[in-house]
């Protein structure tokens, strides 16, 4: 299958999707494992509840700060490989084996600075696999597709997430931290071996000469200065998924210390075991819907379910209110994953450097989770000590400020594409207007 051409199947079927979203159930598995569960669990212990959130926001911070810039260089460099078996797939499976002994130390150190290292080096391995592999879609999907496309992978981003959560927290509730990581050790090699089996691609040859690949860096994001409507979308997905992480890096926190709930891994993946099957759910026919309704209203109406879910969580006060609260957010997310994403390959600036430009999507992805956990964290530790029990409602009241700001920079994409519509399926209405 070429890479550089369209697609090889006219009509992509179900298996198509299902096959080249399988590395991402891998990938979403550990994130959904290590942040959700594995630091709230271990972090407290190591350095003390006045300082914990602190102390997780500085690993999240600083091991995506890598990130943001390891996934464009690393989509950069997978743009230009010419290796037979495909320019993507070797990539994949050298990050993963690069991940693999950092997840040993994670699951073995008592020691916060080690974490530390070994979460840095999970997110450097992790993300020289996972910036080609964002390459894909583009690579093989046609644009009345991506759609579709985009369900699928965000699918398979949530069913990993939710397993990830749900099998470690399950190893943690009996005190078993290495079992967790060697787990997703195992479950992270699965997914990359059946994705080199059922993946095939062909080295395309190079579209043009390429210089350095830290000038070619350069040369595309000067060229984003008359992009703006793809620009400004990074903007808007930055802020919603601060959003999200405010939620998910902190709710085992909550729901324990909070709600002092004795189980809090055990409810934490009742939580967001909701929130990811109405996401599940959701994501496939919204997949569709944006294909034919377009891509930003869906956008729009996602985030606003999730500025709802987060007005709602700050007034929470047992259990059953965080779920019912929180599965307005799953909703959200569903539509929210199906579309913003087919959006981004629809404004690409480029296609033959797709793997650099969706490699830069991660300044907003992993970017918002930094940012997020971070300043979440800080507004968790301040205000607890101001007012002991009120940093978790602080929390969830920054998440909608977040959810809030999307909104409001996902209108500055739309005033763009309607000035320059680069897409018929992006703003439907545009051309209505005109």
């Amino acid at each position: 299958m070429s890479l550089d051409a369209p697609v090889a199947e006219p009509r992509p079927s179900g298996w198509f999707f299902t096959r080249i979203s399988l590395f991402w159930v891998g990938l979403s598995f550990m994130w959904g494992a290590v942040n959700i569960q594995v630091l709230p669990s271990v972090v407290p212990d190591m350095v003390g509840s006045d300082l914990q959130g602190t102390a997780i926001g500085a690993i999240v911070f600083v091991g995506l700060a890598i990130a943001v810039v390891v996934q464009p260089l690393a989509g950069a460099v997978s743009d230009r490989a010419r290796f037979r078996v495909g320019r993507r797939r070797p990539f994949m499976l050298a990050g993963v084996l690069f991940v693999i002994p950092f997840l040993v130390v994670i699951g073995l150190t008592p020691y916060y600075w080690l974490l530390f290292l070994a979460v840095v080096g999970v997110q450097v391995g992790g993300n020289i696999a996972h910036g080609p592999y964002q390459g894909v879609i583009p690579d093989q999907v046609p644009p009345p597709a991506r759609g579709r496309a985009s369900g699928f992978f965000g699918v398979a981003n949530l069913i990993g997430t939710i397993l990830g959560a749900a099998v470690a927290g399950q190893f943690l509730a009996e005190g078993q931290v290495f079992a967790a990581l060697l787990t997703i050790a195992v479950v992270l090699v699965a997914m990359s071996v059946m994705t080199w089996i059922f993946v095939r691609e062909s080295p395309p040859p190079p579209p043009e000469t390429y210089g350095p690949v830290w000038k070619e860096v350069r040369r595309r994001v000067r060229e984003l200065r008359g992009k703006q409507a793809f620009v400004w979308l990074m903007g808007s997905r930055l802020l919603f998924f601060m959003g999200l992480q405010s939620m998910d890096n902190f709710l085992q926190l909550f729901i324990g210390q909070g709600l002092g709930d004795e189980s809090p891994e055990g409810k934490t993946t009742i939580v967001l075991g909701t929130v990811l099957i109405l996401a599940v759910l959701t994501s496939i026919p919204a997949g569709w819907a944006s294909d034919r309704f377009g891509r930003l209203r869906l956008v729009a109406t996602g985030t606003c379910l999730g500025l709802g879910s987060a007005v709602l969580l700050v007034f929470a006060q047992d259990f059953i209110q965080v779920v019912a609260f929180a599965s307005l957010l799953g909703i959200g997310l569903g539509l929210f994953t199906a579309a913003d994403w087919a959006a981004a390959i629809d404004l690409v600036p480029d296609a033959r450097a797709a793997g650099l430009y969706m490699g830069l999507t991660n300044v907003a992805t992993a970017g918002g989770d930094a940012l997020a956990t971070l300043s979440a964290g800080i507004a968790l530790d301040v205000v607890n000590q101001i007012a002991p029990g009120y940093g978790f409602r602080a929390v969830f009241a920054l998440m909608g400020l977040y959810f809030l700001l999307s909104v409001v920079v996902l209108g500055k994409v739309r005033a763009h594409v309607h000035a320059a519509p680069e897409s018929r399926v992006l703003a439907p209405e545009a051309r209505e207007a005109r």
